[in-house]
């Protein structure tokens, strides 16, 4: 109601008891219509499609968008009402996803390819990353003898949780560093440290690992807080050099061929709220995405800032596969998995369903 309008009521002390009777019904007959027809928001809630996605985190690189997007109420717009299961590493959610706990999964591209040759149900529908940042960080303790890659034979190094049927994409990435460093498969053990901050600065904290493999802004944060220093990182152009397909695309949306052909709108959908968070992310500064996720001071805020300023490409603008982008994750994949004869005679082409998202050079 306008300025103009509130004027021109008379003040209700001056109104009849007779039109004070009638306000009063009007005031009940409205209510009751309320009661009897619920607000379109009200409604909207109502049919909102149910989306179940499983997904590393909280608080990890790759469950970064789709917290956003939550939380800007994007996948309402879409018309869903996705609830994020947060879960260790890839090869967790790549299980939900093959027992159909979940409708989607977001994790690296190259543990759904492990995956998709063994079942071949698995496709990916959208980019999320542009810029994978790996990291390699070391206690801090360590630093007089752990000066190199080299320095790792024979340590406990922490991975995102892999599973005995299926391998992470941080798993995949540890093996090829370490064997392109000198360090053969079990010259070094791998141990599972989970994909958040809370489980890897605490297998780091508890010595129960002498070194993990994360990625930014967890890496810079514990930097930040005395609690590892990186040996090795793919934002590192000396490092990215000796990394075959070091460019290869990590988070990814990967859903069920099957369950995608009954119902491909709520696919589609998905695959929008995915374009519209990665929009809202280019066209707002790090700043104000700190600010929409609650990180409100502290380190976790200013790592977070001071890596989005200097790698601005970590995440896709677009949504787009990028044919540049999938070469580089054929290149990897095939690296990463020498002892794999199926793996070096595949390419992530094949379980592409890239109808929603498009492609690019």
């Amino acid at each position: 109601m306008d300025m103009l309008q509130f004027k021109a009521l008379p003040r209700l002390s001056k109104v009849h008891s007779q039109s004070r009777r009638q306000l009063m019904g009007s005031a009940a007959l409205l209510i009751s219509l309320l009661w009897a027809f619920p607000s379109h928001a009200q409604s909207q809630t109502a049919t909102l499609k149910e989306v179940r996605v499983a997904l590393p985190g909280p608080g990890s690189a790759v469950s970064l968008p789709l917290e956003l997007a939550v939380g800007l109420g994007l996948d309402r717009a879409e018309g869903l009402k996705m609830h994020l299961k947060f879960v260790a590493g890839g090869a967790v959610a790549i299980s939900d996803l093959q027992a159909a706990d979940v409708e989607f999964g977001v994790f690296g591209l190259p543990a759904a390819m492990a995956a998709h040759l063994k079942d071949e149900r698995l496709v990916a529908l959208a980019p999320l990353e542009d810029q994978g940042l790996w990291v390699m960080m070391v206690r801090s303790d360590l630093k007089s003898s752990v000066r190199k890659v080299a320095d790792l034979r024979g340590k406990r190094i922490g991975v995102h949780s892999n599973s005995l049927t299926n391998r992470t994409t941080g798993d995949q990435i540890t093996q090829m560093v370490l064997s392109s460093h000198g360090i053969a498969e079990g010259d070094a053990r791998l141990v599972s440290a989970g994909q958040n901050w809370e489980s890897q600065t605490a297998a780091l904290l508890s010595a129960s690992v002498d070194a993990v493999m994360t990625d930014e802004p967890m890496a810079s944060r514990m930097v930040s807080e005395k609690i590892a220093y990186p040996i090795f990182s793919m934002a590192n152009p000396v490092d990215a050099k000796e990394t075959p397909g070091a460019g290869f695309l990590r988070a990814t949306l990967i859903g069920r061929k099957d369950r995608i052909e009954a119902d491909p709108l709520t696919a589609e959908r998905s695959v929008n709220v995915i374009k519209r968070v990665l929009e809202w992310m280019a066209g707002h500064t790090p700043e104000q995405i700190a600010d929409q996720l609650g990180l409100n001071a502290g380190v976790e805020r200013t790592s977070f800032i001071a890596v989005s300023h200097k790698y601005p490409r970590q995440y896709s603008r677009d949504a787009k596969f990028s044919a540049k982008q999938l070469a580089e994750t054929d290149i990897f994949f095939r690296s990463s998995n020498p002892d794999n004869v199926p793996a070096q005679s595949f390419s992530v082409n094949s379980m592409l369903m890239d109808r929603w998202a498009g492609r690019k050079p």
